[in-house]
């Protein structure tokens, strides 16, 4: 039975299965208990990022971290976005696709 983080999750984010809104709502009680012990957000990004949560839910995680903030959506973009733990420098050991003409 999904908590009340994942019960929240599944009816304000479209496309989530029960299963994966709990695995998110989760990690957003995870990231949390990081903050209230004293770490930062790019700390927290990096520990999404090491679980291998993607930037999309992550973004859905931060703008639940930061609550009401007045342009949560844009703030929590930039939190994921600009944290050194998703900054393209960090993605140079990705397979780059070739280029078809």
């Amino acid at each position: 039975m999904p908590g009340s983080t994942a019960e929240e999750l599944l009816a304000s984010v479209h496309g989530l299965s029960p299963e994966r809104a709990q695995e998110i709502a989760d990690h957003i009680d995870e990231c949390r208990g990081l903050l209230a012990a004293g770490a930062d957000m790019d700390t927290v990004q990096q520990y999404l990022k090491d679980h291998g949560v993607s930037v999309i839910h992550a973004i859905v995680i931060a703008t639940r971290l930061i609550g009401d903030h007045p342009t949560g959506l844009r703030a929590a973009r930039e939190i994921v976005e600009c944290s050194p733990s998703r900054t393209p420098d960090t993605a140079l050991s990705r397979p780059r696709h070739p280029t078809t003409p």
